[in-house]
């Protein structure tokens, strides 16, 4: 059987119709994949509150940390400059699984509130103390977060953050070491270690 020009015209029709129709349904089907997640009643705002201030302790200490270990250096303390770094390396790897679980939330943690108190160039006690205060406010931070977490039913984010906590429990043995040391052989001899 001959088609007609019409309907030759009109099957075209249906066909472009039929594909532009599979197009916008595979449109609709990536917008909805690229949505945030819905999360209500996973985590409570208290989580993400805590979440947001662990994430700028982190920012502060590798900022501070990376500081420190550029001025000690500089210094002349190699071996303790080295230790510093990679204590920054990590704060910033934890600074970014804060910032990874804000993003799955959905949770705006802009402007970065990131202003560390100062530390005392050349003064390896004040600097000491400082990173020990740091860590501690952070490892009671990362408690809080897995506590409130834990409330709500956020599994993932406490088993985050005790990576987290035991960095920042890691950070204060380290610190109240290094103090230890100090006050037992003095900081001329501590420091003579470090080169």
């Amino acid at each position: 059987m001959v088609k007609s020009i019409k309907d030759f015209i009109d099957e075209q029709k249906n066909t472009v119709v039929v594909e532009e129709t599979a197009k916008a349904e595979e449109i609709v089907k990536v917008e909805e994949t690229t949505k945030s997640q819905d999360i209500a009643g996973y985590t409570s705002d208290t989580v993400i509150e805590l979440i947001k201030k662990s994430l700028n302790i982190h920012w502060q200490q590798t900022t501070v940390l990376s500081a420190q270990a550029v001025h000690l250096e500089r210094w002349g303390y190699k071996k303790l400059a080295a230790v510093i770094k990679a204590d920054a390396i990590q704060e910033q790897t934890h600074a970014m699984i804060n910032v990874e679980r804000l993003e799955f939330f959905d949770a705006d943690y802009q402007p970065l509130m990131v202003s560390p108190p100062t530390w005392t160039r050349h003064d390896m006690v004040a600097m000491i103390k400082y990173n020990l205060n740091s860590v501690r406010e952070a490892s009671a931070a990362e408690r809080a977060t897995i506590f409130a977490a834990r409330s709500v039913g956020d599994e993932i984010t406490a088993n985050m953050f005790i990576e987290l906590l035991q960095g920042s429990e890691d950070g204060i043995i380290l610190y109240e070491g290094f103090l230890k040391l100090i006050e037992q052989m003095g900081i001329d001899n501590f420091l003579t270690l470090q080169v």
